[in-house]
């Protein structure tokens, strides 16, 4: 086998599978047809149209919307609830020890106030706002 066999078939594209085939539309046609088409693909609906609702391919999937309202609800009730004060505070008296925790505690409180601070953090950045307090 020469050695230009394998590139001469690399090139030749995928073996097995048609070549796509490409319509020309003026901007009125191709505005027309992406009004029909709603929220579907503009080549599925295409396609559906040319060959009726039987659709061989399988479905993508949909990422889910991002409800910026309710992130921003949980923010606020992250914040209004003063949870990572609190945990905070109780962080802050063990550690000086007016509160007698176990050392296994006392790291769990500690793990708890960083999940807190990364909960917001997460928070803030899904909203794509900028982190104005402590982080």
């Amino acid at each position: 086998m020469s050695a230009s066999k394998p590139f001469k078939s690399a090139a030749s594209g995928r073996p097995g599978r048609p070549a796509p085939f490409s319509i020309r539309l003026s901007a009125d046609e191709r505005a027309y047809l992406e009004r029909k088409a709603g929220n579907r693909l503009l080549g599925r609906y295409i396609r559906a149209k040319l060959l009726g609702d039987a659709e061989t391919r399988r479905k993508a999937a949909r990422v889910p919307a991002i409800d910026y309202a309710m992130l921003g609800q949980v923010l606020a009730a992250l914040g209004k609830s003063e949870l990572a004060t609190h945990l905070c505070l109780l962080a802050a008296a063990a550690e000086a020890g007016r509160l007698e925790l176990a050392e296994q505690d006392r790291a769990a409180l500690k793990d708890a106030c960083e999940d807190v601070r990364e909960v917001r953090a997460l928070l803030v950045s899904a909203l794509g706002l900028k982190s104005g307090g402590r982080s």
